[in-house]
């Protein structure tokens, strides 16, 4: 009683922010979807397949709509299951290809997933079956996220470890593995349980647990995947009905396992697949079964009921006819899906909708049909389609795309390759060719005749769309990767509208549509983006310089810069800077001339992959370098200026593909050879040797154990003089952090020192407030725009009487606080002073003349080897010296 009363209680109350639609009805509609994994578009009997027996699911479209036309966002299942929770295609969410069992990119938890949208809005949500959108523990995968991460309340029978292996019977092990491959600790159907079956009924019981709210219930089926695997009595029926068509494979792990040779069990046969008929006729079974329950339970009419497949089905054993091709290819028989939908009195019973869709539109349809509005965070790629289930037709789409890159073809015969339907038309374009096909799907829907040479003007037209939306959404620009391909777009920043990630300071602002630091003085003024996330990936960015001399890209661990791209006027270069938390030095891995005209915008794409780094604007301007300390995670990102004059653009950050692509080792031998004939760019002599100082010292110390051992004792000599004598060697740094532990103390302990520090505060607000009342607007800034524009209001106003005060009553508190509380209050200048006072003080101490001594020793003999090493190095000095 007490929940019936809160679930009532919290209806009413989040009505305010339903639709209108929603707010008249009692209670949102259920949701009950329901997906099979690798079934065909022509299996099931109300699209024409005489074999098979659905029964069920022909009753449901004869209920509701069957759509002819309704599209997977990707020929394998991974990606369509991450589209359908996210209304993303494939491109944007990154997930290209289906996971592999040790994978380390799940589906980010920073979606906004379609079942968290329903939780937060009073639904029940429950997820049974196959989630295959993370790695698994049990194959060491770092990183494994499950769907109650994902904004699921329950998950029932998912797997813990790779699936597809046709141990679909109690206790599901497959073959001599030491474990259950699926999170099922005890079988509920006898010691001969099978697996559709069991999901089956969990569903049912989740319908009827949690029939006083309405509820999402994502009934993920393993089911019809291969190895085909159904239950025994099913497959001799549809055994009997039809004799098996010859086995696609000579081996057969089940068939061997029973004792057999080949594949006599039928498991693999390439038509009239008995197994196939089975399992496909034990999820019609289940579908009958939840459609009885929500007749039962008065629940049907109040109830979207969807059927419909994750991708094609697999060619070895069937067939997609009339449409060409099967699952890893976009053909039609690998993107094209079976999908049925009831909605009682909202969809017309018996409907057949022609009509175009893909599955990132069951995000926002769902979300409208429960009246619910989407999350501005959570950017959607869908278009909702209920004007179409209402009214049998609604608004055409501008085009359907495809995305699929592969480092190397798929098993089953799939491509790389990229995919648009406009209309008609349908393109496919070859990422390892770069040929098309064309297709008039009007009037070849088994995409035989490809029409490319006859009509190229439609070609070219639907191929520069296709490069055109794949831009907009970070997988491809104006040059193609080289050492690795792009997945997940994780930050893109065109700066219409801005980011809310930056982090901004009055250094910066957005003029014109671009980033730009301004006018401000300052020397090398960085701007960062909060909290980026990556370890193998692809940056681009577009720059001009506009009165600037330097621009840095960095990106490493917070503070410390594994890789730097240093950009000037008169060329680049790729740099790895100094990181204490790893025993490296830093180092410069080459440099490139090029011609940056100012007011010019030029593009500089960063690939970073392993240990691996290439820089370039083109394939003729490049800087490649290896290194370990690249190959790390990375969670830093920062443009730095040296002065003012510089701006930016299309910033775009994505995560790179597993595998480096297949041609980049002989690209990175033609990279380096010609980066090793390349003059390097004009120095002073100082310069030049401290260059080529860095570049060998990095060098030896990863190569020469002679020279690790010299570096070790002067850093065994540098760690002695500061326990012995810290007052002459404490950093700068060090000391600046006792000044700042004491300030913290005096804000805690010192009540004079705090109110103080209060009033300055105060003091500094009141500047503020007044600037706001002289320029109208200023508090109705965004982030980006608000610390610049203070500025120069500041700057406007320095000369207003009530300004000037209050920056003079704030200035009087500052000196009284720095006269009462000097310690506080201390300069590296005098920091320096204080550590060249200790040192003459000491300077006729033996033990401290001693310890000077052996590190002056150890510095010169790792000089003097460097000099051995490197005899260009000894030449610069002694150029250096004779010009003094």
């Amino acid at each position: 009683m007490l929940r019936t009363v809160f679930i009532l209680l919290f209806f009413g109350l989040t009505t305010t922010i339903r639709c209108p639609a929603a707010a008249a009805a009692e209670r949102p509609p259920n949701i009950v979807f329901i997906l099979a994994d690798d079934l065909g578009w022509s299996e099931l009997g109300c699209y024409g397949n005489d074999y098979n027996e659905t029964p069920h699911l022909d009753r449901l479209a004869r209920q509701g709509m069957r759509f002819t036309q309704a599209y997977a966002a990707a020929p394998v299942c991974s990606p369509y299951r991450a589209s359908f929770l996210t209304g993303q295609y494939p491109a944007r969410h990154g997930l290209l290809d289906y996971l592999r069992p040790d994978s380390n990119r799940p589906l980010t938890a920073d979606h906004i997933t379609l079942a968290e949208m329903l939780k937060r809005e009073g639904y029940a949500t429950g997820m049974i079956g196959k989630w295959h959108l993370s790695g698994y523990r049990y194959h060491k995968a770092a990183v494994e996220l499950r769907a109650t991460d994902h904004g699921f309340d329950e998950e029932i029978a998912s797997e813990i470890k790779g699936v597809g292996n046709g141990a679909n019977f109690w206790p599901y092990v497959f073959r001599t593995q030491p474990v259950k491959w699926l999170g099922i600790e005890k079988n509920r159907l006898g010691d001969k349980e099978y697996l559709v079956d069991r999901m089956n009924l969990e569903a049912v019981e989740f319908i009827d647990r949690h029939k006083q709210q309405p509820f999402f219930l994502y009934l993920s089926h393993y089911a019809p995947h291969s190895i085909l695997n159904g239950r025994p009595d099913l497959v001799d029926k549809f055994r009997k009905k039809h004799p098996p068509g010859a086995s696609t494979r000579e081996r057969c792990y089940l068939c061997r396992d029973a004792g057999h040779k080949g594949d006599p069990l039928n498991h693999w046969a390439g038509d009239h697949n008995p197994h196939l008929a089975a399992m496909l006729a034990s999820i019609d079974a289940g579908v009958g079964r939840i459609l009885q329950k929500l007749d039962e339970l008065g629940l049907a009419e109040n109830t979207i009921v969807i059927f419909t497949s994750d991708n094609g089905g697999e060619k070895s054993v069937t067939s997609n006819a009339p449409l060409r091709g099967g699952k890893s290819q976009l053909y039609e028989g690998g993107i094209r899906v079976p999908l049925v939908l009831r909605w009682p009195k909202n969809v017309t019973a018996g409907s057949t909708c022609k009509q175009p869709t893909v599955n990132v539109d069951f995000y926002p349809t769902l979300l409208e049909m429960a009246g619910i509005r989407p999350d501005e965070r959570q950017q959607l790629d869908g278009v909702s389609i209920l004007e179409t289930l209402k009214s049998g037709s609604g608004p055409s789409r501008d085009a359907i795309y495809w995305h699929y890159p592969l480092a190397k073809p798929h098993f089953l015969g799939g491509r790389s390759s990229g995919a648009i339907r406009a209309g008609n038309w349908k393109l496919i374009e070859s990422y390892e060719t770069g040929d098309v096909q064309l297709f008039n799907l009007a009037a070849d829907e088994s995409e035989i005749k490809d029409l490319s040479s006859e009509m190229p003007k439609v070609s070219a037209e639907l191929q520069a769309k296709l490069k055109t939306w794949r831009r907009g959404l970070g997988v491809e620009s104006d040059m193609d990767a080289r050492l690795c391909e792009r997945l997940r777009l994780r930050f893109q920043d065109n700066f219409a509208p801005v980011s809310d990630r930056w982090f901004f300071q009055k250094h910066w602002s957005i003029e014109d549509g671009t980033l730009v630091r301004n006018e401000f003085a300052g020397v090398n003024q960085r701007i960062f983006i909060k909290k980026p996330t990556i370890r193998n990936a692809v940056i681009e960015v577009d720059f001009s310089f506009r009165g600037a001399g330097e621009i840095r890209i960095m990106t490493g661990t917070p503070g410390k810069y594994n890789a730097v791209v240093h950009i000037w006027p008169n060329g680049f270069r790729v740099a790895t800077a100094r990181d204490r938390t790893v025993p490296h030095y830093p180092t410069i891995h080459g440099e490139c001339a090029a011609e940056f005209k100012p007011n010019t915008w030029h593009t500089m794409m960063i690939e970073i992959h392993g240990d691996e780094i290439i820089a370039r604007t083109d394939d003729d301007h490049a800087v490649v370098g290896r290194h370990p300390i690249i190959d790390r995670d990375r969670d830093y990102f920062a443009l730095q200026v040296d002065r003012p004059g510089a701006a930016f653009d299309n910033i775009r950050i994505s995560d790179a593909e597993s595998e480096r692509r297949g041609n980049w080792s002989q690209a990175r031998e033609r990279f380096i050879a010609e980066q090793n004939e390349r003059p390097w760019l004009p120095r002073e002599p100082v310069d030049r040797y401290r260059d080529l100082a860095m570049i060998t010292r990095d060098r030896l110390f990863r190569t020469d154990a002679k020279y690790r051992e010299l570096v070790n004792r002067i850093v065994e000599c540098n760690a002695e003089e500061r326990e012995r004598f810290p007052d002459v060697f404490r950093t700068v740094k060090e000391r600046q952090k006792q000044v700042l532990a004491l300030r913290k103390s005096l804000l805690k302990n010192d009540a004079e020192f705090k109110e103080l520090n209060d009033e300055i505060n105060r003091a500094k607000r009141a500047e503020v407030a007044r600037l706001h009342e002289k320029q109208d607007g200023l508090g109705e800034l965004k982030p980006h725009a608000y610390k610049a524009a203070l500025e120069r209001t500041r700057l406007k106003f320095a000369k207003d009487s009530a300004f000037a005060s209050l920056v003079a009553r704030r200035e009087q508190l500052e000196r009284e606080q720095q006269t009462r509380y000097p310690q506080v209050f201390r300069s590296n200048q005098e920091f320096l002073g204080e550590s060249r006072a200790a040192r003459l003080r000491r300077n006729n101490e033996p033990e401290f003349r001693e310890l000077l001594r052996r590190t002056a020793d150890a510095v010169n003999a790792e000089r003097a080897y460097l000099f051995e090493r490197e005899p260009a190095l000894e030449k610069l000095a002694a150029r250096i010296k004779a010009a003094k």
